[in-house]
């Protein structure tokens, strides 16, 4: 049997079970749940519709119900464990009215439309970080997928996400910075205008190793806003109160 742990977030409103082993969340899903929260466009009257690619065992997604009440969520993910634990966390957080796990692979075009297009207001994605070919492939299987490009390469990222949206939908991805002239080169050329850039460090004063970006649909390219930097710890390395604020709610 597979050991699970159950970990308690956003002071309480969410608790998640993840493996032991293998592949566990961080702190960019909630960091960007807290940044969508913060900067996507709702709609004016009636439900949100948001989608998670890649979804993992759901942190990101069901973040976002929490800081969202009106929104309702398809959580994507390819491997099996992960989906089993998302629609498990979806009932134990007692969110299965507004919540529905759908696992496939985006890979695979006749997979991937069991996704609905033109359907959500929102997309979001923390996808793996480093292409094939850079940087050590970790052995178990589950972590090598999360964290590189072995099922979901950056442009079938972006096309889903286009895909998904509905004209002027917003999706938002968290990357490293290192990527990020990559990641909008190819959300661009999928029509994702990019629109707020949020640089993230480690300490005030050192590089960004990170960014969340929020794109639109359909939106003429220009007018891009660059956010000041989040800074996670501060001097002594303590986190920072906009860390503890994506983490505690």
């Amino acid at each position: 049997m597979v050991s699970l742990t159950r970990d308690s977030i956003l002071r309480g409103a969410l608790v998640l079970e993840q493996p032991r082993c293998g592949y566990r969340f961080t702190a960019d899903p909630l960091l960007l749940a807290d940044f969508m929260s913060a900067h996507g466009r709702r709609p004016r009257a009636g439900p949100l519709s948001l989608c998670d690619l890649g979804a993992g065992c759901g942190v990101l997604g069901l973040a976002l119900l929490v800081r969202v009440p009106q929104a309702k969520l398809v959580a994507v993910e390819l491997q099996a464990r992960l989906a089993g634990l998302a629609r498990s966390n979806v009932l134990q957080n007692g969110l299965s009215e507004r919540a529905q796990v759908l696992e496939l692979d985006l890979a695979d075009p006749r997979q991937a439309r069991r996704l609905p297009g033109g359907r959500f207001d929102w997309a979001v994605s923390n996808p793996p970080f480093q292409p094939l070919g850079r940087g050590h492939v970790n052995p178990d299987a589950e972590a090598a997928i999360a964290r590189h490009e072995v099922r979901l390469p950056l442009a079938r990222l972006c096309a889903e996400l286009r895909r998904a949206l509905v004209p002027l939908g917003q999706a938002a991805v968290i990357y490293p910075a290192s990527r990020l002239d990559e990641l909008c080169t190819m959300a661009n050329r999928e029509k994702l205008a990019t629109r707020i850039v949020q640089p993230i460090a480690g300490r005030a004063g050192e590089p960004a190793n990170r960014v969340m970006v929020l794109f639109e649909k359909g939106r003429a390219p220009g007018g891009m806003k660059l956010l000041a930097p989040l800074v996670e710890h501060d001097a002594d390395g303590a986190p920072s109160a906009a860390l503890r604020h994506a983490t505690d709610g």
